[in-house]
């Protein structure tokens, strides 16, 4: 029995380096994608609309993978899942969607949804912020 809990723990560290090198991986290849996509737009006098919707969008999906990587990285380290760094991942994703659907003159309704969204999720890390000591 001690003997499948050793082996189980190792394979999920096992599991939890291989996303980490992923996760790295494609930061670094997106790093290059989106220096390529910064030189392109400058050779361009004005860029449009969706070249820079395109560059934010990278920027925004870089920050949430780094984000994620942090987060695997201190899970490893400490063996414990750390929330406030999922719910920090969670509010980028939805600050992302909001500047999508305000730049793609979305639906005001589905901002209404995702600023309510941000808010209980900002709650959520007060909450866990001021109840569970690191």
């Amino acid at each position: 029995m001690e003997r499948d809990k050793k082996y189980l723990e190792l394979l999920l560290v096992f599991g939890e380096i291989l996303v980490a090198i992923i996760i790295i991986v494609t930061v670094i290849v997106s790093s290059f994608q989106t220096l390529i996509m910064i030189s392109g737009m400058i050779k361009i006098s004005y860029p449009n609309k969706s070249d820079i919707l395109e560059l934010i969008d990278m920027a925004i999906l870089l920050l949430l993978a780094l984000d994620l990587l942090r987060t695997v990285i201190v899970g490893i380290a400490e063996r414990q899942i750390p929330v406030k760094n999922i719910i920090e991942a969670a509010m980028i994703v939805i600050v992302r969607e909001m500047i999508v659907n305000t730049l793609m003159n979305g639906s005001p309704l589905y901002l209404i949804y995702l600023s309510i969204s941000f808010l209980m999720i900002s709650l959520a890390f007060i909450f866990i912020s001021k109840f569970i000591k690191d």
